[in-house]
């Protein structure tokens, strides 16, 4: 069973963006990352699922409070490093073997992700796959506009968003995921 890893990242902005004036930090920060390890064949399964907090040393701006429902204790009493994450992801593909090249919504998460960790110590491609991307191909195919985040584009396709609420990591990782079986079912037509 060949498997699958799907990313995505939640960030505390800057005090430059105009919606987080209340911001301590200078640039972007990751503040949580999910991800789901899954296989497409011969059904959707999710083997794993892992969602952590990160610490980033200073409160969260009240945008971002609002917009993820993180509180400051999440990231504090649950919270880990952000290398601490990422040698549990690389562990976790040494593991479950899944592909080097990650999936993600959009392109930036597995980008942003070696930005941010900085250094040589890269596990992954240099670029994630984009199922943003993938979609909008299909959306074009088949006269669907492709515009609209990914709850929205999973509705024009009759999918279902699973869990409650957006702007959680691994809801966004799961449910990416799920899009990406989606339309692999429907390439393999």
């Amino acid at each position: 069973m060949k498997l699958h890893c799907c990313i995505d990242l939640e960030l505390e902005q800057p005090k430059t963006n105009p919606q987080t004036p209340d911001s301590l930090l200078d640039e972007m920060k990751i503040i949580q990352v999910g991800y789901v390890i899954y296989s497409l064949e011969p059904e959707f399964e999710v083997v794993k699922s892992v969602r952590e907090y990160i610490k980033i040393g200073v409160p969260l701006s009240a945008f971002i409070k609002s917009l993820t429902g993180r509180k400051d204790e999440d990231l504090e009493s649950k919270g880990i490093t952000l290398q601490e994450s990422y040698d549990t992801l690389k562990d976790n593909q040494k593991t479950h073997k899944f592909s080097r090249i990650v999936k993600q919504w959009g392109c930036g998460d597995m980008e942003y992700l070696r930005e941010e960790l900085g250094g040589d110590d890269w596990a992954f491609g240099r670029s994630g796959c984009n199922i943003k991307h993938l979609y909008q191909m299909y959306a074009e195919a088949n006269g669907i506009n492709s515009s609209g985040g990914l709850s929205k584009s999973m509705t024009k396709c009759g999918l279902i968003w699973k869990g409650r609420g957006k702007h959680d990591a691994l809801l966004d990782a799961l449910n990416t995921a799920r899009f990406h079986h989606f339309l692999y079912k429907q390439l393999k037509k």
